[in-house]
Formats: structure tokens, sequence, C-alpha cells
């Protein structure tokens, strides 16, 4: 135990650091939104002749770190409990967690020095001045269909976020049934937020989601000091049994092709790189050192954050872990409760970001501007939020929402693109040397693992859900 505190507490050291130095919080979807603008679909522009923005160092990383840290990370845990339920998985889980980490600051590097490189002012752009101009809408494209699975996911935890809730306070059952909550929440409150025609009021709540993902780890980290949850802990005979702690049960654990539902996870969990480009252009003196320094940092934080979290969440339920942790703790639990409220309430804010996102990027694809974009809005808003809603309520499982989304399309935005970017940018360079022939092999190797690990990880995931694995 006092091992397990001195590394938690050299973690949270870690985190702490970054944080101050640039911060992180949880992913907006109105970040999502601007990144979707960046891709092409609004391209942000920097004035002729002036060498980046405005955005320092600090803002930038706090931005970087806040737009990755997502509510995914609550869903890391049963990522673990899939492959393992031994305390001692931590060791190669937050290996992975690391090394995922790593080569993600280093694709995001990467989509910055094609910028430097091209002027690229967005993701679409990079993509057509390196690859081709003719299939550069299919960024475009996945992103879109990234905002339509993080809609989704939102969606799921609203509704398990609130039923949880609402059974805490023993509402009646018409109030607390998850079908129900679902539905009104997706009537009463996001229809009327994604119809408004502008979101600048919600625009202060994108803290809300850090400071409730701040609160949830310290809630974590306390829950499992305290040993609330252990077998004599205070909140354990209140739990179902399906949900009661469960280790070293299905006996020891090999790393094997069921850790991809993890990797994929992790896959969409550090997925930011379609803002790479306006983080790069924004930067106040950019150059390749100081656009570094902030992938340093931030990605440094997120790491941190997401080994604490995962480890935690792990630690404390073990193979019985849930999609969303939070659904593992107590109704009568005061912490777990606050905790399910900030996070709810961060994503009831946050899902009309993310969803616009989707709207414009579908609206953008069609080529609808002026009076025949206006009249289209009202209808897709009905027909998508109709759709997300009714597959929240057919999926229960978040995580499998957000392997499902790595999988497709994470590992192909983190491994393939850039590294097919870089190739591109690469062969088109007069000057060879032999440190760009070894990185061109390695990117081809990125590739290759990219759509290997998104096959994979399609497939297990949904066998996973289908419950054959």
């Amino acid at each position: 135990m006092k091992l397990g505190l001195l590394v938690l507490v050299a973690t949270c050291a870690v985190c702490s650091t970054a944080f101050a130095r640039g911060g992180g919080g949880l992913k907006t979807a109105k970040t999502a939104r601007r990144g979707a603008n960046s891709l092409g679909m609004q391209a942000a522009t920097t004035a002729v002749g002036k060498r980046g923005g405005d955005a320092t160092i600090a803002s930038s990383t706090f931005n970087l770190a806040k737009s990755i840290v997502g509510a995914g990370v609550l869903s890391l845990p049963s990522g673990i409990a899939f492959f393992a339920d031994s305390p001692s998985a931590i060791v190669p889980a937050s290996i992975m967690c690391a090394a995922m980490g790593l080569v993600s600051a280093y694709t995001f590097s990467m989509i910055g020095r094609v910028c430097e490189k091209t002027n690229a002012t967005s993701f679409q752009d990079a993509w057509a001045k390196t690859v081709s101009p003719k299939t550069a809408w299919t960024m475009s494209a996945s992103i879109t269909a990234m905002c339509f699975l993080a809609s989704l996911a939102y969606s799921i935890i609203i509704g398990d976020s609130f039923t949880s809730l609402a059974k805490s306070f023993n509402l009646p059952a018409l109030l607390s049934q998850r079908t129900n909550v679902i539905i009104l929440m997706t009537t009463l409150v996001l229809y009327p937020l994604c119809s408004l025609k502008s979101l600048n009021a919600l625009s202060p709540f994108s803290l809300l989601g850090l400071g409730g993902t701040l609160y949830t780890a310290l809630f974590m980290a306390i829950r499992y000091f305290d040993g609330s949850y252990a077998v004599k802990g205070k909140f354990f005979t209140q739990l179902a049994p399906a949900l009661q702690p469960s280790f070293n049960k299905r006996g020891g654990f090999s790393v094997n092709h069921l850790t991809f539902v993890l990797i994929s996870m992790l896959s969409t969990s550090y997925i930011a790189h379609y803002n790479a480009p306006r983080f790069y252009n924004e930067l106040k003196d950019t150059s390749m050192p100081r656009f570094n320094k902030v992938v340093t940092l931030a990605f440094g934080a997120s790491i941190a954050t997401f080994i604490l979290m995962m480890n935690l969440g792990f630690l404390t339920f073990g193979g019985v872990t849930s999609g969303f942790v939070l659904n593992n703790y107590a109704g009568s639990d005061p912490l777990a409760s606050l905790a399910r409220l900030a996070i709810g309430l961060a994503l009831l804010t946050g899902y009309p970001f993310t969803f616009s996102a989707l709207r414009d990027g579908i609206l953008d694809l069609r080529n609808a501007t002026g009076a025949e974009r206006e009249k289209q809005i009202r209808p897709l808003t009905l027909t998508l939020i109709t759709a997300i809603t009714a597959l929240a309520l057919l999926l229960k499982d978040v995580g499998y929402v957000v392997s499902l989304s790595g999988a497709l399309f994470g590992s192909v935005l983190m491994f393939v693109v850039p590294a097919l970017m870089n190739i591109s940018m690469q062969r088109g360079s007069s000057i060879s040397t032999t440190g760009n022939k070894l990185e061109i092999v390695g990117n081809y190797a990125m590739v290759a693992t990219g759509i290997v690990m998104g096959a994979l990880g399609v497939a297990i995931s949904t066998l996973r859900e289908m419950g054959r694995l």
C-alpha cells in the first residue's frame, strides 16, 4: 500500500507540474467543433506576413491538454478488466497507455512539421498539399463520423449519470429508468440546446469539464485508499453482486488479442490531431521547437492523467469494472453522486458543440450554403439527434463506442494519416538524408500497424459487445 501511495503521489506530481505549466481538462465539444472547422470546412487563416498567432506556450498547452483529456478516460479502466482481473495487469496497461501517448505526441508533432513545410492552415489542407487534393474530403468525412460517435458516447454517459442520480434521490420509476431519462434529457435539454443559433452562451461552461475531471480523479483516489469498496468496506454490500469488486478469479493474465480493446480506447482518448494545424498556426512566434514544447507538456499531462484514473478505477473494482467506471460506485456514495453530477452537467453543456460539428460537417460535405443551408439545419438536427438517441437506448456500454471509434478512426488519424503526409512530404523534398530515409521506413511501418490495429480493434470490440469473447 505504501509503495502504491508513493507511485500515485509521483504520478500526481508529474500531472500537477504539467498542469501548472499548461493544464488540461475534459475534452470539450467546443474544441471538437473548432477542430472540425479547422479541417478545411472553415479553415483557420493567419494574417499575411505574420508568423503564427497570439497564443502563448502556456495557453496552447492548457488548451491542447484540455482537448485530449475527455470523458473517455472513464472508460479506460474497463479496457484493463476486459483482458485481466489481476492487479498486476496495471503494469502492462500503463506501459501501453504511455506508449500510445508517446506515439500520438510524435504524430501530432509530425503534422506541425507538415504545416511548417507546406504552410497548411487546416488538416484537410495539409493532406491536400502532401498526399492528394482529390481525396482531401475524406479527412472531413472521418472527423464528421468521429463527431457522430462522440455524440453517441456523450448521450450514453449522460443517460448513465443522470439515471444513477435519479436512483440516488429515490425519484419515481418513471424518472429513474434509463430509457426514460435519456428520452427526457434529449427532449427537454439536448434538442433545445442543439437548436440554438449561437452557442456562445455555453462557452464559459467549458471549464466545468476540467473541474469535473479533476474532482473525479480525486474522488476515485479517496475511495481507493480508504477501502470503502473493499470486501469489508462500507459500500461493498450496497453494490449488486455483479458489481462487487473481483480480483484474481480468472487466473493470471497475458498480453494477447484481448488487449486490442484497451488499445482502441486509447486511440480515441489521445486523438486531437485534427487540431494540430490550428495549434501550430495560432502559436505566437510559431516554430517547431516552440510547438514541440507545447506537445511535450500537453501529452505528458494527458499520459499521467490517463494512467492515474485508469489504474485507480481498475484497482478499485477489478474484473467487474463497467464500461463507464462511475456506474460501479454505489448510489448512496455522496462523493460518487457529485462526480456523476459534475460529469453529467459538463457533457450536457458540451454535447451541443460536438453535435454542431457533426451537423456542420454533414452540411459542408453536401456543399449546402446560404439559404439552402439554413433550410436544412432544423430537419437535419431532428434526424441526427433522433438517430443518436435511438442508438444510445440500444447500446449501454460506452466502452464499446469508445473502442469502436478508436479502431475505426483513432488508429487511422493517429498512425496512418500523419505517416502518409510525412512520407509524401519527404519524397517531395530535394534534401535526402539517412535520417529521413529511416523515418520513412518507420512511417511505412506505422501505416501497416494502424491498418492492422484498426481491423483487429473493430472485430474484437464487436465480438466482445456480442458476447462472443
